[in-house]
């Protein structure tokens, strides 16, 4: 079997990992970066991120202006609707830090900028088709992976091993992360994009969100003259759903009277996507030799939408940690502050997503 040797392995090339990536290269570490995917292509995501997370990390890469050169429109408002009562306000952005605004990017387009950004770095490859099979280790330490492509197997010696590969990372399987915190699921989401959308003022320039009976309807402007058009509902009505999920997704749309009529006039495109029911989880994000980050580490329902902006942010965090470690941090030392500093920045939100998730109606009294 051939064999490779490089400082740091990541399994998934999307926000985090790809994030990560560039960042560890801008450091000069020797990176090698998998994924089973193919770039471009989608991923199940809620699409939305914010100015202070996501969109700050694109800034702090060099690439907002690029992703920006693609048409999402900056979200600078946000729009509230009740569908019960008909009531709906304009209201500022949520957390816009520095940049001001929040964008909203099929994962098509986001993805594929990352990925090239991180392969922009001369000591990062990025591998695409490509899965991990198995991870090697010495004692108790994990040291490397062995990874198949097309042309067959090797054996990649690591310093650390990554996993950036989404809830039911591998990484996390093969080196047994334990399970910190898991909620049981309670509900679902629904999405489908649509063009021609106009915004409720014209132009579009805002997130929309619309309040019915314990289910929300988001409407996200984005990239290519397109926009994201989501549902969350709960699993009872999730169960009735799904036996026609493309006829029961656009009439429960229709009923939100602040949306139905610019629906009516859009054309939808594409497929239906589905995010079923999912246990939100957090998992103890390092271990000898390897460290977890993205929904790999911590995973809640997506309909706040957090996923992406902790995804940019966590690597962020990671990559300082990594970077400690390899020039010669004692590592349980790193991996620490590493998880701490993760806890810190998105546990109340993980456990708010989740009690709030239990019934939407609890937003009209927050």
């Amino acid at each position: 079997m051939l064999e490779e040797d490089v400082d740091v392995l990541i399994v998934g090339a999307r926000v985090a990992g790809s994030v990560l990536a560039a960042l560890l290269g801008q450091d000069g570490q020797q990176v090698l970066v998998i994924d089973r995917a193919t770039f471009p292509s989608g991923t199940l995501s809620t699409h939305f991120f914010r100015g202070e997370g996501c969109v700050g990390v694109l800034q702090r890469l060099g690439v907002l202006e690029e992703v920006l050169s693609f048409g999402s429109p900056p979200l600078v408002r946000e729009y509230n609707a009740d569908a019960t009562d008909g009531s709906s306000t304009v209201d500022p952005p949520q957390t816009p830090g520095e940049v001001g605004f929040n964008l909203s990017v099929r994962r098509e387009t986001l993805d594929g900028v990352l990925v090239e950004r991180a392969r922009r770095e001369p000591t990062v490859e990025v591998r695409e088709a490509t899965t991990l099979q198995a991870i090697v280790r010495e004692g108790d330490r994990v040291t490397g992976g062995v990874i198949a492509d097309g042309a067959g197997t090797r054996l990649i010696r690591a310093r650390l091993v990554i996993g950036a590969d989404g809830h039911s990372s591998r990484v996390a399987k093969l080196v047994d992360a334990p399970i910190q915190q898991e909620i049981p699921p309670s509900r679902a989401m629904y999405y489908r994009y649509i063009q021609g959308l106009e915004g409720p003022g014209g132009k579009p320039d805002g997130p929309e969100f619309s309040l019915g009976d314990d289910e929300l309807v988001y409407v996200f402007p984005s990239d290519g003259g397109f926009a994201c058009v989501a549902l969350s509902l709960n699993l009872d009505d999730y169960r009735t759903v799904r036996r026609d999920a493309d006829r029961a997704f656009q009439a429960r749309v229709a009923g939100h009277p602040f949306i139905a009529g610019r629906i009516e006039k859009a054309s939808w495109c594409g497929r239906l996507w589905a995010c079923g029911p999912r246990p939100s989880l957090v998992r103890v994000p390092t271990g000898p030799g390897w460290a977890l980050v993205g929904d790999a580490s911590m995973y809640q329902d997506p309909w706040t939408g957090l996923g992406m902006d902790n995804a940019a942010t966590h690597a962020t965090f990671l990559a300082e940690a990594v970077d400690d470690i390899l020039s010669g941090t004692d590592e349980s030392v790193a991996w620490a502050d590493f998880h701490r500093r993760r806890d810190e920045h998105a546990i109340s939100g993980f456990l708010e997503t989740a009690d709030l998730a239990l019934d939407l109606n609890a937003l009209r009294s927050g």
